[in-house]
């Protein structure tokens, strides 16, 4: 679902860059129709609930029921069409008031041949190949960094589902979206999460070719350390937590352990994403974080690979405090000061249960 609701945000970026850019109005027919036949083949929604500017620039049109060009051979049909979303008998699609129909359609066809649509109405729109499309759409006059960040980290989709190669295209995007800015919207972006972690994964995975030399790049721009070891992507999720999308932090790290399993950073920063996602939870679904970050850092405790146990052991005191075993968390606060007597976190949380005990 995730994905979907990129595409369609991809979908509606496309068509309002597509209506404000000062191209002719033939051209952005086109393009806005090349746009919507691409989204139809991963969600349909359009095709019952278009966006308005598909009306507006004319790559689908509405009519009445009784404008229908078989209205006169079954006005019964057409006059007790029901007060729902239903596929009509001769073309379109009925929305409880109107019709709805594409360009280049049958319904459309019928239209153009009855008289009903003319002038460049009647002229079918083209279907731009998809390099050609996305070329097109990142070099309007109306493209914003957005728009270049969602075709970045979509593009495969048009690779994978078998869009033909044109290698000269291909190298022209690729000068527009490998670009430092271009990267930097590109990991601001929630669904750059769809990109592969690194190289590795990608050749591993045996993804293909084109998909590994479009993200390489960026996957090394965004796996660089600063001088705390912390890589950009890592620190995207450190901003995410404190802007309190805990549940997006935890699915990010997660993907990220399953590359790196023994980085520090990232695994402290999923605890810590678990830990406050629990507590904004009540019932079975918080009781699970909860034991899921117990079993999580007693194995971490005895693994080498941890080295900020104080850390790992605060966690799981946290974790037994929000299942209100009291003598499990004060146990867990006490080892963490084993590991760094100085450990002020689990230092103020040994005292405020002190106090609470002598009231």
């Amino acid at each position: 679902m995730e994905e979907i609701e990129g595409l369609r945000y991809l979908l509606s970026l496309s068509y309002a860059a597509i209506d404000k850019s000062d191209v002719a109005a033939p051209i952005k027919r086109n393009l806005i129709f090349s746009v919507y036949s691409f989204g139809l083949i991963f969600d349909r929604s359009d095709m019952t609930k278009p966006d308005p500017l598909l009306i507006k620039d004319r790559a689908c049109y509405l009519i009445k029921p009784n404008e229908h060009p078989q209205y006169e051979e079954d006005k019964e049909y057409f006059d007790t069409l029901p007060q729902e979303t239903t596929f009509v008998k001769g073309g379109g699609v009925y929305d409880g008031k109107l019709i709805k129909f594409d360009a280049g359609g049958y319904l459309w066809r019928k239209c153009v041949d009855k008289g009903i649509l003319s002038g460049e109405d009647a002229i079918e729109p083209i279907k731009y190949p998809l390099y050609e499309l996305v070329y097109r759409l990142l070099t309007l006059s109306s493209v914003t960094a957005e728009l270049k960040a969602m075709w970045y980290i979509f593009f495969p989709y048009a690779v994978n589902m078998g869009a033909p190669y044109d290698d000269e295209t291909y190298n022209k995007l690729k000068a527009i979206v490998l670009t430092e800015d271009n990267f930097k919207q590109v990991l601001e972006s929630k669904y750059s999460d769809k990109i592969y972690i690194n190289t590795k994964e990608m050749v591993l995975g045996g993804v293909d070719p084109v998909i590994i030399d479009w993200f390489i790049e960026y996957t090394e721009w965004k796996n660089v350390k600063n001088e705390k070891g912390i890589s950009r992507e890592t620190e995207k999720y450190q901003k995410q937590l404190v802007l309190g999308n805990f549940d997006y932090v935890i699915k990010g790290t997660e993907k990220m352990l399953d590359v790196y399993p023994d980085d520090e950073e990232i695994y402290l920063l999923n605890m810590t994403a678990k830990v406050s996602y629990a507590g904004t939870l009540d019932g079975p679904e918080r009781e699970k974080i909860f034991d899921d970050i117990i079993v999580s850092a007693q194995d971490a405790l005895s693994s080498p690979i941890r080295k900020k146990k104080n850390y790992v052991a605060y966690y799981l005191g946290l974790a037994f405090l929000g299942k209100k075993d009291i003598d499990k968390a004060e146990s867990s606060f006490k080892l963490a000061l084993t590991y760094d007597p100085k450990f002020e976190l689990a230092d103020m949380m040994l005292k405020g249960m002190k106090k609470l005990e002598n009231k």
